[in-house]
């Protein structure tokens, strides 16, 4: 598997909370720091736990980690995305916006992002990451691994060109060209030259739009991108796996691996538990390998101890190159057990 994940520039590791999505996007960054590639892990989870997988400190701010080749940082979403926040607020109830009021832009910041029906919230926390993805491009590391939370902001923001040309979309640039044009009406005939608030707003989604659709089309693409869905085996990690498949089919999001993690394989007789637990998680595997046929299925074990640090994240990436569903279904029906 990091053989294939070498090959690729942007990584994305998702799965439903306690799935062990840090565990696996740490696992994968620091074997492919091992591997000679300068890679960078970033956390857009907002509650953040990259921080303890590494068992390193480790903020809003890039900063080398626990290998020569490996750098991380804890991305703020919000500390991102305060310029903007910052001047959308400066537009509400602004003379020179007219109908600005009417789009609910002249409320409460944190009440727009939640209400006004001409851009959801979304795709404005969505231009924080855009912001982000734009200057790691630029930058010279050569994977960048994201440890992202399921079906979030990520894969909506993916919506906006389209939106942007949507019929609410084109009311809205109608609306600030109508703005722009009657401030063009009031500076010709001398009423002052205040700024153009509107042209402004135009041009930065403008701007917004060129870049989303450069950033969709370097997500979508196969030979640069992987989303590894990771997951346990319970029912509700299952169904919750194929939501998010199901999405990153729809928005045509590359996916070919599948982890399955804290998978119980026990073959003895001293543990009821244990053996009921194995027994359990074994019917689960076999659900995971119907559901997902093209799937490229890894499967890691219960471990005995905590995964942390960078000793301890050295344990799981074995089973994430090697050891495949069917490995582990066979594991399980021959007796094995693995600590």
């Amino acid at each position: 598997m990091i053989n294939k994940l070498k090959e690729k520039k942007w990584i994305f590791v998702s799965g439903k909370g306690g799935t062990g999505k840090t565990t696996t996007a740490s696992s994968i960054a620091l074997s492919l720091a091992k591997e000679g590639k300068k890679t960078l892990i970033v956390s857009l989870d907002p509650a953040h736990s990259l921080g303890d997988s590494l068992n390193e400190e480790i903020g809003p701010e890039i900063k080398n980690v626990v290998h020569k080749n490996l750098y991380a940082l804890e991305f703020d979403v919000k500390k991102a995305f305060k310029e903007e926040q910052q001047f959308f607020s400066n537009l509400s109830g602004n003379p020179q916006f007219p109908g600005m009021d009417m789009m609910g832009l002249g409320e409460d910041y944190a009440e727009l992002l939640a209400n006004t029906p001409f851009m959801p919230a979304e795709y404005f926390e969505g231009i924080g990451f855009i912001k982000l993805f734009k200057m790691i491009d630029e930058s010279d590391f050569d994977i960048i691994v994201f440890d992202t939370a399921p079906t979030g902001h990520t894969l909506k923001l993916l919506e906006l060109p389209e939106f942007l040309d949507s019929f609410l979309g084109k009311m809205l640039k109608i609306q600030l060209r109508l703005s722009s044009l009657m401030n063009t009406f009031k500076k010709f005939f001398g009423f002052g030259e205040e700024i153009d608030h509107s042209k402004l707003l135009l041009d930065f989604l403008k701007e917004a739009q060129s870049i989303i659709k450069d950033v969709k089309a370097k997500i979508t693409d196969e030979s640069k991108t992987e989303f590894i869905v990771v997951g346990i085996p319970t029912m509700m990690s299952l169904m919750e796996s194929i939501r998010l498949v199901t999405e990153l089919t729809f928005y045509g999001i590359p996916n070919t691996f599948i982890v399955i993690n804290m998978v119980r394989i026990y073959g003895g007789n001293e543990c009821i538990f244990s053996k009921k637990m194995s027994q359990m998680h074994l019917s689960l595997l076999k659900e995971y390998a119907k559901e997902f046929p093209d799937k490229d299925i890894r499967v890691i074990p219960f471990f005995a101890e905590e995964i942390r640090g960078p000793e301890k994240l050295a344990l799981p990436i074995k089973y994430i190159n090697e050891f495949t569903i069917n490995d582990a279904i066979q594991a399980i029906e021959n007796g094995k057990t693995i600590e």
